[in-house]
């Protein structure tokens, strides 16, 4: 695949530009995601929420098991080699070679989860091509941001998201239920074509494949820590609770999930922001604090508002259920703020290369949360899930505070590095002398 031409290590957008522009291309997805959900409740029915929702966690949670790690690490990787004028072809190959066989062995693992759920064929087709297509999603959208082009990526995301509405249209004029889910599976794997990562040449050599594999291995551990819980939830409730109960679950879940993208959204753009400025990826930067803080405040405010007005508008998308699921919401609103302001501070670890780091700290949250799932499903129903999610991501937030006041060893550089990691020679960074490509979790 050729490689596009040369990009000059100029400056890059502005966090703020760069993380409002991102927002609002997964917002568009969100909404658009939203809309689908509602649709589904209210043509399809209850039940059939309940199902679609679950395949719809499961789709994000399966994005966890390597295509979230693959599109960090490229958004990681790619900016790093923008910086330094140096060809990206190298770790597009490496990570898009991946990226194929996690789709062909997540589909394999879909199937006879979607069927022991009790799903049809045409439900199993639709939950396969979400799975697949949102990965392949992840990683493109990721890629796109490391290479600085938060423009093309708000651009897709709103013609991909109006293509996968015009065919829910055609699905629900033709009552084509069994496949309803596969709109959206579509309207992902378009973005994905789009804006697959191509590579780009460089006047000063090859960026270094060596280590983004295993940085993308450790970023796997923290996304199925963090992230999985909240699909988690939903999955619980699927599993512990009468069908009608977590129809009226997935009614309060469609509504709460698209708050969380925000901060997917704003942590996608802060790792490529930050990686060249290993300095600044730490809450001791007062740039750093006072970025964390004020995104604190203002989803703060923005997901209380949320909350606050749940019993106007929940009926409003969904009548049957609206009602019911109101308190269901406001406890999960308040578990996806917690988990929402843990993802930028993580993310300013990922773009100093702490992976590991984040990943090891984050297992205590998310064993908290599991344990609780577990405990309180038999007596709680669907509120397990809530508890569990919030507690978990409790305990991961304070962690990742923790980690990011305290000073690393040596700049870039992970603390709970082996000594072996410390005897692998990197001709490469002395040449460079750059911070950003001196960490840890880039050693093999």
């Amino acid at each position: 695949m050729s490689s596009e031409p040369p990009t000059a290590p100029g400056p890059r957008s502005g966090v703020a530009s760069a993380a409002l522009l991102s927002t609002v291309g997964i917002g568009v997805q969100g909404a658009a995601k939203l809309i689908l959900t509602v649709v589904i409740g209210r043509v399809f029915g209850t039940e059939a929420l309940g199902q679609s929702s679950a395949l719809l966690s499961l789709a994000v949670f399966a994005a966890l098991l390597w295509p979230s790690a693959a599109g960090n690490t490229a958004s990681r990787s790619l900016a790093i080699a923008m910086r330094n004028g140096r060809s990206d072809t190298a770790v597009n190959r490496r990570l898009g070679g991946s990226m194929l066989l996690a789709s062909v062995v997540l589909a394999a693992l879909t199937v006879p989860v979607a069927i022991a759920w009790g799903n049809g064929p045409g439900t199993v087709l639709g939950g396969v091509s979400v799975v697949v297509g949102y990965g392949l999603y992840v990683y493109a959208r990721g890629a796109q941001l490391g290479h600085d082009r938060p423009r093309r990526v708000a651009v897709w995301d709103a013609l991909t998201s109006t293509l996968t509405l015009a065919l829910l249209v055609l699905a629900c004029v033709t009552r084509a239920e069994p496949v309803v889910l596969l709109p959206l599976g579509i309207g992902y794997t378009v973005f994905a074509v789009a804006c697959w990562p191509r590579g780009t040449a460089g006047t000063a050599g090859q960026q270094p494949t060596r280590g983004v594999l295993r940085f993308a291995a450790w970023n796997v551990l923290a996304g199925l820590t963090t992230n999985g819980l909240l699909q988690l939830a939903m999955i619980t409730a699927q599993v512990s609770a009468s069908p009608r109960d977590a129809g009226v679950y997935a009614a309060a879940f469609s509504l709460a999930t698209p708050a969380s993208m925000v901060g997917q959204a704003v942590a996608q753009v802060v790792v490529p922001a930050f990686a060249h400025r290993a300095e600044e990826s730490t809450l001791r930067s007062p740039g750093a604090w006072r970025f964390v803080a004020g995104f604190t405040a203002a989803t703060a405010a923005l997901f209380g508002l949320v909350a606050l007005l749940a019993d106007w508008f929940l009926p409003l998308f969904y009548p049957g259920e609206g009602v019911a699921a109101v308190a269901d919401l406001r406890f999960l609103v308040l578990g996806v703020w917690v988990f929402t302001v843990s993802l930028v501070p993580a993310a300013l670890l990922l773009a100093a290369g702490r992976s590991r780091q984040v990943a090891l700290a984050s297992v205590t949250g998310f064993v908290v949360g599991v344990v609780l799932m577990a405990v309180l499903a038999p007596t709680t129903g669907v509120a397990a899930g809530s508890t569990g999610f919030l507690v978990g991501s409790a305990v991961n937030l304070v962690a990742v505070v923790v980690l990011g006041l305290r000073r690393p060893a040596t700049p870039g550089r992970d603390p709970g590095a082996s000594a072996l990691d410390g005897l692998v020679a990197h001709p490469e960074h002395a040449r460079e002398g750059g911070p950003a490509d001196r960490d840890d979790d880039h050693r093999e």
